[in-house]
């Protein structure tokens, strides 16, 4: 759900999100593990359930070339993060979502052996300052208000 409202802060007023599976080719009908079938699949349909057009749990290698998908929900970092960096290179962004506060990074490492020397090339971190810098703050919760 926090992908889907994180959307739709981004103005995808009916987003597509697509869920990467546990396991390899998300578990091959229990070939691979049954994770999915126990634990990604259920979810996926509580999401549907509540109205969002959630797809999966597909392989991140299939799902990840599809255009028609607004958002991607990897399981876990590196699952969602490799692929990423080998479709865009240096221009891909990476935004996490649901902890109530956005955290995005840009899909390269820090650079720590030029750092200082005027070498390294800023436009992955602009383009993420970009990708978050106007999206608008999301609604406090009824818990905050009160505080």
């Amino acid at each position: 759900m926090a992908c889907a409202a994180t959307l739709q802060r981004l103005g995808i007023a009916n987003p597509r999100i697509g869920i990467f599976g546990i396991n390899p080719h998300a578990g091959e009908n229990g070939l691979f593990g049954d994770d999915d079938d126990r634990i990604t699949a259920p979810a996926v349909d509580r999401l549907r359930k509540a109205g969002i057009l959630a797809e999966g749990p597909v392989g991140a290698d299939i799902i990840l070339g599809r255009k028609d998908i607004d958002g991607f929900v990897a399981i876990y970092h590196d699952q969602g993060h490799i692929p990423v960096k080998l479709l865009a290179g240096r221009n891909a962004s990476a935004l996490s979502v649901g902890a109530g506060v956005l955290f995005s990074s840009v899909g390269h490492g820090s650079a720590f052996d030029i750092a200082g020397q005027d070498k390294a090339d800023p436009s992955a971190v602009l383009r993420t300052l970009r990708l978050i810098g106007n999206i608008p703050a999301a609604p406090k919760l009824a818990s905050e208000s009160a505080a």
